[in-house]
């Protein structure tokens, strides 16, 4: 018969009792956590929790090592690296004084505030821990000091770090998770200012002794995550929520068709009555990080609805790379929002790309978008970016025009879409205010329109209404621009701006007016459009 259970039973008594120091037979962090927070782990761990827990089971003894992690959103990253691991280290002692580091004081105080409650409310803990848990005697906000001298802290990103220590100690750990956030992807300024503060505060901050591990999601090719990917002296990896797409993807195509026709009211259970009966043939060659969490269909899903740009960076680590982009990230600083649209504008311009074309995708959005000119040449922009069925969608564009009531409303007539012009005339016609409808026939590429906005980007001419989630989709539409999923937003802005121009000055003013009370009543009888002419210099 073997003694080794008896013996370690024998040891774990011991260290119950105070009398033997840290754990002889310490259990693999997982283990550890399904034993003490099992109220944490509901599900089984992803093959990202187990690369993490294996490396960290050794971290303490590899000191100076620099850890750097990319995780899709929602993958419990933080769960296992600003929970479980600092809460094990401290408890053991094998981390004296641990650091925590998020984008805000808030989300970071959030993470030792986890910590907190699992020390006084935990009696798993309490049982073994007994020297450690419980309230120390500091126990605020941003800093706890355990029973057992195990010293905590918590700061936000940018926060004044330089000589701070605990008598003559540095921290042993420090944990940084999730540094950036949304607005770094719009701010090369703010991206500049915290990659700054990275590398000459917070890595200053510790000892040759320090460890550190660097928890993020890759939300911009210029991201910190990204960059210490390639930066000597920092162990990284990379995980994905789709690890391997599948063979089919064809089939997902024709899913795809189904799932975004909201023409059709059933489109979402014949979406997935599709996927039912082709489940094996569209499931072939896939791979998930977390099946448990996030099955394959979910996150086809997700993919198709937040757009195939936004999926790749919150959910794929695989932000679109700005030097395949037509316009530069320095475009698009925080100088180009707003907050309060003013009241009066010269002119003003709602423009419509229904995206109902033969040509157009079901999954495009129908974008409307406003552009109003004020004296001191700037343009207010806000946008409408939705996939409507043409029912809604005239009702939509009618409660817009109301509600800017814009000099001239453009609408893309190209094929059938000519009919909506029809629709909105009908529907306006009972509007107490005038409406000036006017159909554009584009005849031009629709990339060369949409790179005419350089211009108006160099130039700092463009507001973008900050408030608006449609606006920061128009903006990412433009940011990813052209290899982006989707650019119907920054084609409606190119019209629209072309409608406002050429109304800008009096001349043009005064023929597109006029052009808009003939082609009115032409369009009625002839279901033709002008807008291919050039107007004012541009076709």
């Amino acid at each position: 018969m073997s003694l080794y259970p008896i013996f370690r039973r024998v040891c774990e008594q011991f260290q119950k009792s105070g009398d033997l120091g840290p754990p002889l037979f310490a259990k693999p962090l997982l283990d550890w956590a399904a034993q003490f927070l099992p109220h944490h782990f509901h599900r089984s761990s992803s093959k990202m929790h187990r690369w993490l827990a294996e490396k960290l089971d050794h971290f303490h003894t590899e000191r100076g090592t620099k850890l750097n992690v990319l995780a899709p959103r929602n993958s419990a990253k933080s769960t296992i690296a600003a929970l479980v691991y600092p809460l094990h280290e401290i408890l053991t002692k094998r981390e004296p004084y641990i650091w925590i580091i998020s984008d805000t004081m808030s989300q970071a105080h959030t993470h030792l505030d986890n910590i907190k409650n699992e020390l006084l409310g935990n009696p798993l803990l309490a049982e073994v821990y007994s020297e450690a848990c419980g309230k120390g005697n500091l126990w605020r906000d941003g800093a706890i000091r355990l029973r057992n001298g195990g010293i905590i802290e918590a700061f936000g990103t940018g926060q004044k770090l330089r000589g701070r220590k605990r008598g003559e100690n540095r921290p042993t750990l420090i944990i940084c998770d999730d540094l950036q956030n949304d607005h770094h992807t719009l701010s090369a300024t703010a991206r500049e200012k915290s990659r700054n503060w990275f590398h000459a505060a917070l890595l200053k901050a510790g000892s040759q002794q320090t460890n550190f591990i660097h928890l993020a999601t890759a939300l911009h090719r210029e991201a910190i995550a990204v960059e210490l990917l390639h930066t000597p002296g920092w162990i990284s990896q990379t995980f994905r929520a789709i690890e391997e797409f599948p063979k089919n993807m064809s089939l997902w195509s024709d899913w795809e068709a189904i799932y975004t026709d909201v023409t059709n009211l059933h489109h979402v259970a014949d979406a997935d009555a599709f996927y039912e009966a082709n489940r094996q043939a569209m499931d072939e060659g896939a791979v998930v990080l977390w099946e448990e969490q996030e099955s394959l269909y979910d996150l086809m899903k997700m993919r198709v609805e937040s757009g195939y740009t936004s999926f790749d960076r919150e959910k794929q680590n695989s932000p679109i790379n700005p030097d395949v982009c037509e316009f530069p990230e320095k475009y698009f600083e925080e100088s180009i929002w707003y907050q309060t649209m003013p009241s009066n504008f010269l002119v003003s311009a709602l423009a419509l790309d229904p995206s109902k074309g033969k040509n157009s995708s079901l999954g495009d959005y129908s974008a409307f978008v406003f552009v109003g000119l004020c004296e001191d040449g700037i343009f207010y922009v806000d946008a409408h970016l939705e996939r409507l069925p043409v029912s809604d969608l005239v009702t939509k564009g009618v409660a817009l025009y109301e509600k800017y009531r814009p000099t001239i409303f453009a609408v893309e007539a190209n094929q059938f879409q000519e009919l909506l012009c029809d629709e909105f005339e009908c529907r306006l016609a009972a509007s107490p205010c005038e409406a000036h409808i006017y159909p554009i026939r584009n005849m031009l590429n629709k990339n060369i329109r949409i790179r005419r906005l350089d211009s108006y980007l160099a130039m700092r001419r463009l507001r973008f209404c900050s408030s608006s989630p449609s606006c920061r989709l128009l903006v990412e539409q433009l940011r990813s621009f052209p290899v982006g999923s989707h650019d119907d937003g920054p084609d409606a802005l190119e019209m629209a701006l072309r409608m406002v121009e050429g109304l800008g000055n009096s001349s043009g003013a005064r023929l597109i007016l006029q052009k808009i009370s003939y082609v009115a009543s032409f369009f009625r009888e002839f279901r033709f459009s002008f807008a291919g002419i050039p107007l004012f210099g541009l076709p």
